[in-house]
């Protein structure tokens, strides 16, 4: 009689496919057991406190907005802002000012300024936000 032409090699890929199998069940069976379909709408509802915490039971008392919470603060048309020019494109022709209190930066271009600009030259600005970001409306040189 011939002697069963089982290898090592074939015993082991028939091992790791079992293998592979039974974890693919358990997986089955876990994710069946912590399926949500089937739950109440309010049981699957998740509630943020006004300190931003999470937590599955509501709250006991409610915020109310006022108009004015969801307005962002207008900077003053009067108000001019001080800053510096912290970088510049020389071939494109724009650059960006960062204010000096803040630190935010603001997006320029020749022709919004009306002057060319050099880098790390003080200016007094008033700037507007745009879709594109805040950019300047008014520029001008401190000597």
């Amino acid at each position: 009689m011939a002697k069963s032409q089982l290898t090592f090699k074939k015993k082991e890929t028939a091992k790791k496919k079992l293998q592979k199998k039974q974890e693919k069940q358990e997986r089955r069976e876990s994710n069946k057991a912590n399926n949500d379909k089937g739950k109440s709408l309010e049981e699957m509802f998740a509630y943020v406190d006004e300190f931003g915490n999470i937590s599955s039971t509501p709250p006991t008392q409610t915020y109310k907005f006022k108009e004015e919470d969801l307005h962002r603060p207008v900077v003053s048309e009067d108000d001019y802002l001080y800053g510096k020019v912290s970088y510049y494109n020389e071939t494109g022709h724009y650059g960006f000012i960062r204010d000096n209190e803040s630190g935010e930066t603001v997006y320029f271009n020749d022709n919004l300024a009306g002057m060319v600009l050099k880098l790390n030259q003080k200016v007094k600005y008033k700037s507007r936000r745009s879709k594109q970001g805040n950019q300047i409306s008014e520029v001008e040189i401190i000597l």
